[in-house]
């Protein structure tokens, strides 16, 4: 899906004196887990990573996102604040558990105003699941904007305020799975070769 993305933010400024033309990057967003499978009482450990081209300097500047949950059966706690967010800017960097979603994870930073993090590829925050429930199926999470005003989930600028503004060519979000089973034994195997093949059938 193709996106034209502004920088959000302070950062945003930078829009009306950038000069030169700007800078397309590919920005990838990854959710992943320390595990494969999640059973009633366990914990899954979920970290989100984004990584982009650009030039040199460029930075993650923004995020304006909620994480939603495709089934339940898991709760989320321990949301990390994000490293990189600048506090002097307005947002905690923390977001707000709501069961297996993630809502309202906003932060920025801004490369004049101190503390500033260009690090690439750069770890956004990490949460906590809990399996919950009996439900078999497969967890995977998609990324929405959290605030309608906001220019997309996720946002990268330049390294400096006069340098060129970097616009994402394609903003990719990749969530892996990890399968919820009410118990690590065969019928939780059973239940895992039930939605697999369910899944063939649904493509087929």
């Amino acid at each position: 899906m193709k996106r034209v993305l502004v920088a959000a933010g302070l950062a945003g400024l930078a829009v009306g004196r950038a000069s030169g033309g700007n800078i397309a990057t590919d920005l990838v967003v990854s959710l992943t887990f320390d595990q494969s499978v999640i059973v009633v009482g366990s914990t899954v450990t979920a970290s989100v990573w984004a990584t982009w081209n650009g030039v040199p300097g460029s930075y993650l500047s923004s995020i304006t996102v909620d994480l939603i949950a495709s089934i339940p059966g898991v709760l989320v706690s321990n949301i990390a604040p994000v490293a990189w967010n600048n506090p002097a800017l307005g947002f905690d960097g923390q977001g707000t558990a709501s069961g297996a979603d993630v809502l309202g994870l906003e932060a920025t930073q801004f490369s004049l105003i101190p503390p500033f993090v260009n690090t690439n590829p750069i770890l956004i925050t990490t949460f906590t699941l809990t399996g919950t429930c009996g439900a078999v199926g497969y967890l995977e999470y998609s990324a929405r904007v959290s605030r309608p005003e906001a220019p997309g989930p996720f946002s990268v600028t330049g390294p400096v305020f006069d340098d060129l503004v970097v616009f994402f060519g394609e903003d990719s979000f990749r969530s892996e799975r990890l399968l919820v089973c009410p118990s690590p034994s065969a019928g939780c195997l059973l239940g895992m070769a039930g939605v697999a093949a369910g899944r063939r059938r649904l493509r087929g």
